[in-house]
């Protein structure tokens, strides 16, 4: 094996050890056979490139070619020709898993399946980075820059997936780094020729240095100590894609981790993680409402975000005014970590460990240095008044000349919008009226409908697409009816929080799939009442307020119990769950896995593994073609209608030189039989046995029996193939020295050929255009013109 080649694979063998904290991200371990293909892939094409002569910048395309023609295979979904050649269509649907993937990464919580975009996006960048890997160790003979690729494939995993920072996964990517440093030095001094030592004594390449002992020890004490400082030095436990993901769901700083993002988008996808349990409550009200957290009143075109909160209240100040039935709930945190607390109602008294206080604008109960995943359980005490309709519909709304006035009517100027308010509140006079028409507009009565993601319909605003496919979760339904209410002059915002839950015995458990989003309004007198404008249907847990019924459909299906039944099979589902960790409301309307995801439905990339993957297995199968075809050139040697002492011979030359036993062409059959003799002394009587019998081939007429021969050439080999060193041994099973001077002497062969052919024609060339010698001779007179 030439050095180039030996550093193809030393590079792919050392990415693909940087591999192993992907375990981490990905669910199992179908993963390894595409990512693992990918890079074989590359290493191909790259070493082929090197092996015909071309330059750096062919090997990069080829490589390249090699990366584009595996991903075609497998995620192409049958726009591509012949299922490898990508037309138009094939990078069309290349940037629809782009799109997937990058939702996907956003929205899912290692350990995610490997399938869709996520595993395309994956493929991707192993491929870059496995060609600029090769670049760096083969082509430009830079292994020093291999640990920047090296850095990346393990950085990239370790930050999506918080527990790859364990120190046993950084083991391996080392040892791959300092593999490849010290195989380029190893070529780099064998280019230099025979060794010497400081005494004058010849030695092999491999030799060690005298300072090679010093050496492995200051590497050693250099890992103990690094390994010892890590044990001490506190490490971030969160991924860099965690923090990503919550900034990119709107939640910024005030979301921490596990946080639902106070977010109310007002387009996007909902995306369901597995099931956690968040809270348990234990509570003497009867039928618990919802469990209040953020309060969003900032609204932009792209929908609802809360602004800063300011704890400026103390939390021992709010029993004041407290009217109504006074209800007692014990709050288990089973997995929450928010910087807020959830409550019921207006509280009256609450009991927790850590700093609070209130925000005076939201009433939201903000922590001062303290966050709920320090808190294992709280009480609280509320009272949860309900309002008569009666005195909601004699109620004024907020005076404009309020401080929260313009934080809670201000909205984005949408004409189209305007004009659809000013026709649905026709007639409408009181604020409740107003809240009733919006509520009305929203309700499965005029078509709306509960779906896992929202719809474009060709407008320019979020909204208007929402309004016209009446379709979407509570995120769209809560921010739709706020905005047009405002756009009535009535203050109104998004609260987020967590829905009923269910009942668990004595006790109510709330999930992260209990997370949901709904409205509240400003009455004189009342203050702010809650409105849940999302259809029932696709909540679990949802409650009716007494105040605001919901509207039924004109035609509502209904089960055998006589129940209404949501027509949409979307409804089936939870509705609302926050990106973020596992441990984490990772199911809140709020979040930011309410971004752009494609539908699984009309996504090709879907699947995790397409079949076209199977026409790239002969590429697989490359590293195995020269010990195939050595292998039928010995059975083609030795079988019985072809076997003579010739092929047998020739079979005995060829294991000689695979293994490394010098026969040179001055050597006699039977001299040469001495020296593989004494190369396999348990096979001497066969080395013998084929010398003879050759000898007799070449000079006896009457030619050698064949007899026993193929035996004698198959225990030769099993005796060199044993007495051989390991390196040896693989070297002339995978990339035999015989067939590469087969190979070489075929190619001399056709260079002579082709050098003597050119040379004829050259010649009729030159014949046919070669001018006529001139002649002294003339038939009419001589040279001299006498006559």
């Amino acid at each position: 094996m030439n050095g180039q080649r030996h550093a193809t694979m030393v590079a792919a063998a050392s990415l693909a050890l940087t591999l192993t904290p992907l375990i981490g991200v990905f669910e199992g371990l179908g993963w390894t056979v595409p990512v693992l293909l990918t890079i074989t892939v590359i290493a191909v094409a790259g070493s082929l490139m090197r092996a015909a002569g071309r330059g750096q910048g062919l090997q990069t395309l080829a490589m390249c070619a090699g990366l584009l023609v595996v991903l075609t295979a497998g995620f192409g979904d049958g726009t591509a020709f012949l299922f490898i050649i990508p037309l138009p269509a094939t990078f069309e649907q290349f940037g629809i898993l782009a799109g997937e993937g990058v939702a996907g990464i956003i929205a899912n919580v290692p350990p995610v399946a490997p399938e869709g975009g996520i595993l395309f996006l994956t493929l991707f960048g192993v491929g870059l980075v496995a060609i600029l890997h090769d670049m760096f160790v083969v082509g430009l003979r830079t292994p020093a820059l291999a640990g920047l690729t090296l850095l990346t494939m393990y950085l990239v995993p370790v930050s999506v997936a918080p527990e790859a920072t364990a120190w046993f996964w950084f083991i391996l990517p080392a040892v791959a780094y300092l593999w490849i440093l010290a195989d380029d030095n190893l070529r780099r001094v064998s280019a230099f020729g025979h060794r010497f030592t400081g005494a004058g004594q010849l030695v092999s390449q491999r030799f060690p240095s005298p300072l090679a002992r010093t050496a492995r020890w200051s590497a050693a004490g250099f890992i103990l100590v690094t390994l010892a400082a890590l044990t001490v030095i506190p490490v971030s436990t969160s991924g860099l894609l965690d923090q990503v993901a919550e900034d990119f769901g709107g939640g910024g700083g005030d979301a921490g981790l596990g946080d639902v993002n106070p977010w109310a988008q007002l387009s996007g996808s909902l995306n369901q993680p597995e099931k956690v349990d968040v809270l348990r409550v234990t509570t003497d009200d009867p039928t618990p409402r919802y469990l209040r957290m953020h309060v969003l009143d900032e609204l932009t075109n792209d929908g609802f975000r809360p602004n800063e909160y300011e704890a400026d209240g103390s939390i021992n100040a709010i029993d004041e005014n407290v009217e109504g039935d006074v209800y007692t709930a014990e709050i288990q945190n089973l997995q929450m970590e928010a910087p807020v607390v959830p409550v019921y109602g207006e509280p009256a008294d609450l009991e927790i460990e850590g700093d609070w206080a209130v925000d005076a604008d939201t009433d939201v109960i903000v922590g001062d240095g303290s966050d709920m995943g320090d808190v294992d359980s709280y009480t609280l005490t509320y009272t949860d008044p309900t309002p008569n309709a009666e005195t909601l519909a004699g109620a004024s709304g907020m005076d404009p000349s309020d401080a929260q006035w313009e934080a809670n009517t201000e909205h984005p100027d949408v004409p189209e919008l305007s004009e659809l308010v000013d026709q649905e509140l026709a007639g409408a006079e009181t604020v409740h009226e107003k809240v009733l028409a919006i509520y009305d507009f929203l309700s499965v009565g005029n078509g709306f409908r509960y779906s896992l993601e929202t719809s474009e319909a060709g407008s320019d605003e979020a909204i208007l697409d929402f309004l016209k496919t009446k379709e979407g979760y509570c995120q769209q339904y809560a921010a739709a009816m706020a905005w047009m209410l405002r756009e009535a002059d009535v203050a109104s915002r998004v609260v987020v929080g967590m829905s009923q839950g269910t009942r668990d015995g004595e006790d109510w458990i709330l999930t992260n799939h209990d997370y949901h989003a709904w409205v509240e309004v400003y009455y004189e007198g009342p203050g702010w009442i809650p409105y849940d404008p999302t259809p029932s249907m696709g909540v679990p847990g949802s409650v009716t307020f007494p105040w605001a019924e919901e509207p039924a459909p004109e035609e509502t299906p209904t089960n055998e119990a006589g129940e209404p039944v949501d027509p949409s099979d979307d409804a089936a589902e939870s509705p609302t769950t926050p990106e973020g960790d596992p441990t984490a409301p990772t199911e809140d309307p709020t979040d930011g896995t309410t971004t752009q995801a494609p539908d699984s439905a009309t996504s090709g990339g879907g699947t995790g593994f397409n079949p076209a993957w199977l026409l790239l297995l002969p590429l697989a199968a490359l590293p195995f073609a020269p010990a195939l075809w050595r292998g039928g050139l010995r059975r083609s040697r030795l079988h019985p209608g072809r076997l003579s002492a010739q092929t047998a011979w020739d079979e005995v030359v060829d294991l000689a030189l695979d293994y490394g036993v010098g026969l040179t062409e001055s050597l006699t059959p039977r001299q040469a039989a001495g020296v593989l003799g004494q190369a396999a002394p348990r096979a001497r009587e066969a080395a013998t046995a084929l010398g003879a019998a050759m000898a007799q081939y070449r000079y006896s007429p009457r030619g050698a029996d064949p007899a026993g021969l193929a035996d004698a050439v198959r225990d030769l080999h099993a005796e060199l193939d044993k007495n051989a060193e390991p390196r040896r041994r693989y070297r002339a099973m995978f990339w035999p020295a015989s067939l590469r001077a087969l190979i070489a002497a075929r190619q001399a062969e056709q260079s002579a050929r082709l050098a003597r052919r050119s040379s004829s024609t050259a010649d009729r060339v030159r014949s046919m255009v070669r001018r006529p010698r001139r002649s002294n001779s003339r038939e009419d007179r001589s040279v001299t013109g006498r006559t």
